[in-house]
């Protein structure tokens, strides 16, 4: 399963992606955004992963150019309130003052209110990551009340908030990609009869930004507008 907008593929975590997932969280650049900054064994990962491979948590690859460059996270999703929390990381600093973050940041906040029409996104940063506090104000996220003194900051943004920022951000990064086309969600045939799967598409269904859904040899194919 990977949903694909702007040239960037959202790919589904599987085990086999675990690992370098761990050398990445490992990765100073990375762990030095995070409150927790031990070192993860390979045996601590695996408990994770099967701590968050459900239908509560999203975990997905993000790959550019033929390379896996980061990994976003949707956890903690409460399918009855419809809220979630959001977060990225990228380790390789190559990519840190591109437009890359920006588009990965607005794609994450379009796969919870879109694709699954989540009411609430929340997300954590921390204090001194000016960088990412912009990332996410733009996308119409507000710091919390009693959050000014926390080191780990909790924001959020409204469905309401993003729908009105949307339109003129994604027309920008149209403009800057080249790039007009729908995001599409593939679940790739191999995928037909993988339980946790047809979980995730099951909810997909729902969403009323489905444009149109074909099935052909290689997978089920949504668009969304």
């Amino acid at each position: 399963m990977k949903y694909s907008r702007y040239g960037i593929s959202f790919n589904f975590l599987k085990e086999e992606d675990i690992e370098l997932v761990r050398q990445w969280r490992n990765d100073p650049v990375v762990a030095n955004n995070y409150e927790y900054r031990e070192h993860i064994t390979p045996e601590m990962q695996k408990e994770w992963f099967k701590s968050v491979n459900n239908i509560h948590n999203l975990y997905t690859v993000i790959e550019y150019q033929g390379e896996k460059i980061g990994v976003i996270n949707i956890k903690n999703i409460d399918w009855e309130a419809r809220v979630c929390e959001g977060g990225i990381f990228l380790p390789d600093p190559k990519y840190h003052q591109t437009f890359v973050p920006a588009i990965i940041s607005y794609v994450t906040t379009e796969i919870i209110f879109c694709i699954f029409e989540w009411n609430i996104g929340y997300a954590h940063v921390l204090k001194e990551n000016k960088s990412v506090q912009a990332f996410v104000k733009m996308l119409g996220y507000e710091l919390m009340d009693g959050q000014e003194e926390v080191n780990n900051q909790q924001y959020q943004v409204t469905r309401e908030s993003f729908e009105k920022r949307a339109p003129r951000i994604k027309k920008a990064i149209s403009v800057l990609t080249g790039n007009e086309e729908q995001g599409v969600l593939c679940i790739e045939r191999r995928e037909f009869s993988d339980p946790l799967v047809l979980q995730w598409e099951d909810k997909v269904k729902t969403s009323r930004y489905i444009s149109s859904v074909e099935t052909r040899e290689d997978g089920r194919f949504y668009c969304f507008s």
